[in-house]
């Protein structure tokens, strides 16, 4: 069963029986001196808390659940061993997920790192290993509320999404911010958040399954009223090379600029206005893969159920209330001028704003039954992850 490499310290430690003898020419680690030991009562909360783990949607057997039992009731040599193994492992899944590094490729939000040599001496200090382990895990009301649907799941299809999403949550960051914004292009829905609570929600398109809308969380920075579009050169490549070649008066009417860039490379801008493909603006938010929220000229698309047509930025209905939300209230006040005049501007946000793109195919719904509604996998993620958790 495969470790972290910080995991090797406590392991090494928990195997590791001391020598009492005058004569010991290498002395006693530091670490090992003062590692707590196992008491009776810690193992039982060990392996009550292995046992509730199905409550996370995980497997007990992961944990050598059965072989941890076998070496309490013999009071095997290895036990302090055995029972740090499964406890390290245990912290680390419900810290940061049991998934493989390989089966969260494309994930790109990062984890708050944790020292879990650390954790488990002073959940042996404080003799509360179950409750150094519950505090691990997601407090958010969307993992609550998948949680809380997992016993009475109906369907298998069911159970496995939920499994996959409380793994996700896993994934994420323990303190998301106070006030951030979360978009789930499974749900196509972007959402303003203060305190756990959706105070703005705004319908999105976001990318197609060819070109799906990557996972990764950034800064919102600032908000630009008509925005000029610097052209993405894959769809440069793909369409409007080919207009500004072969139909350059078609391509002037549409905004289109052109240049050459380094080694003769076609650059290609599009001027804000009304055909501009990205509307009349654009929320600021610095990543590496120039993924950004913004109007569109096509706004009729936001009336179909499913709306993966981009090439991964995500169209905002109402992006301008959005912006105004997002701005100091003077600020607010100059962006609507500029936003009528037509006038290219970017405003600064007076403090940057998280922003999460996830994926969420099981997401926290009162209305729906049992709380949860299940959304389509429009980019087949669950199935691999599922096979893998």
């Amino acid at each position: 069963m495969f470790l972290f490499v910080r995991f090797a310290a406590a392991l090494s430690v928990a195997a590791s029986v001391p020598v009492a003898s005058a004569t010991l020419q290498q002395p006693v680690p530091p670490a090992a001196a003062q590692a707590p030991r196992w008491s009776a009562g810690d193992l039982a909360a060990l392996v009550q808390e292995i046992g509730r783990s199905t409550q996370e949607g995980l497997s007990p057997e992961r944990y050598g659940a059965t072989a941890l039992q076998r070496a309490i009731d013999q009071r095997a040599p290895d036990l302090e061993a055995e029972a740090s193994r499964a406890a390290l492992l245990l912290a680390h899944d419900y810290a940061e997920g049991a998934a493989s590094a390989d089966a969260r490729k494309g994930w790109e939000i990062a984890r708050d790192p944790i020292d879990l040599d650390l954790w488990l001496r002073e959940a042996l200090a404080r003799h509360d290993v179950a409750g150094a382990l519950q505090a691990l895990l997601p407090r958010s009301s969307g993992y609550a509320a998948l949680r809380a649907a997992l016993p009475a799941c109906d369907t298998p299809a069911h159970c496995t999404t939920l499994k996959v999403n409380l793994e996700r949550w896993r994934w994420l960051p323990r303190a998301l911010g106070a006030h951030y914004l979360w978009a789930n292009p499974a749900a196509y829905r972007l959402d303003l958040i203060e305190g756990d609570r959706v105070i703005q929600s705004h319908r999105i398109i976001v990318g197609k399954p060819t070109t799906p809308t990557p996972v990764f969380a950034t800064l919102v920075t600032g908000v630009t009223a008509n925005p000029w579009w610097n052209v993405p050169s894959s769809i440069v490549s793909e369409s409007v090379g080919a207009m500004v070649r072969n139909r350059p008066a078609q391509a002037a009417r549409l905004g289109y600029v052109a240049t050459r860039g380094a080694g003769g490379r076609l650059q290609v801008r599009q001027r804000p206005g009304p055909l501009n493909a990205l509307g009349q603006v654009k929320i600021e938010m610095p990543n590496a893969y120039s993924i950004f929220l913004h109007d569109t000229p096509s706004k009729g698309l936001f009336e179909q159920e499913r709306r993966a047509f981009s090439h991964g930025c995500m169209r905002t209905e109402h992006p301008d209330v959005l912006a105004r939300t997002l701005l100091a209230p003077e600020t607010a006040r100059s962006f609507d001028q500029y936003l009528a005049q037509g006038t290219n501007h970017t405003f600064a946000l007076d403090r940057p704003v998280p922003v999460y793109i996830v994926y969420f195919t099981a997401v926290a719904d009162p209305a729906a039954t049992g709380g949860v509604a299940y959304l389509d996998d429009v980019y087949g993620r669950d199935a691999g992850l599922a096979k893998a958790a």
